[in-house]
């Protein structure tokens, strides 16, 4: 015969809903802190300097993709590209017109939104649980292209969640030379 479990008040019930819950939000979120990811060609030289190019002096950034009007700004473009182009020039990349670049530079963002899950008054929906505040991933990838092939030889992307107290300096020049700390180039 089976003991039979004497029924929990509702208060320690929810209690332990909201531990469960939050125990498990805090694992998932530990599995998608990502750091730097990177794709490479192995056949190119990257690890010797070479000539480069923005894939495109006009602003793309903001034309592509879905408004994110606190993170897809020109204001935001031009800090990344200033950011990109001080990382390569340090590895001893030389800038060159376009035709003559041994290399194209890209980069996108792209943003996630989601709301995060906080505790609430007891009696509310979802044991207590109702969404929290609104926030924003953003995702930078930088994009290194063969011109002369037209081929994708390297890639690098990090996500971080954003802050609007974060200062948007500090924040693209840390997940640029993050990424760029990865790359297999002269460092």
């Amino acid at each position: 015969m089976t003991p039979v479990r004497p029924e929990l008040p509702v208060p320690v019930r929810r209690r332990a809903v909201l531990q469960g819950v939050l125990a498990s939000t805090l694992l998932a979120l530990v599995g998608c802190a990502t750091g730097v990811q990177t794709e490479r060609v192995t056949e190119y030289p990257l690890e010797q300097p070479h000539s480069y190019a923005w894939v495109t002096d006009d602003p793309v950034l903001i034309q592509l993709g879905d408004d994110q009007p606190n993170v897809r700004t020109p204001e935001n473009e031009a800090r990344l590209r200033a950011a990109i182009d001080r990382e390569l020039q340090s590895r001893g990349f030389t800038s060159a017109p376009r035709d003559q670049a041994e290399l194209l530079v890209a980069f996108t963002v792209g943003t996630t939104m989601r709301y995060r899950v906080e505790g609430g008054a007891a009696g509310t929906s979802y044991g207590g649980i109702e969404p929290g505040t609104k926030q924003t991933k953003g995702t930078l990838n930088i994009y290194l292209v063969d011109r002369a092939a037209q081929h994708e030889v390297w890639h690098g992307w990090i996500s971080k969640w954003l802050s609007k107290s974060e200062d948007p300096d500090a924040v693209v020049n840390d997940a640029v030379g993050k990424i760029m700390a990865a790359f297999p180039g002269p460092k």
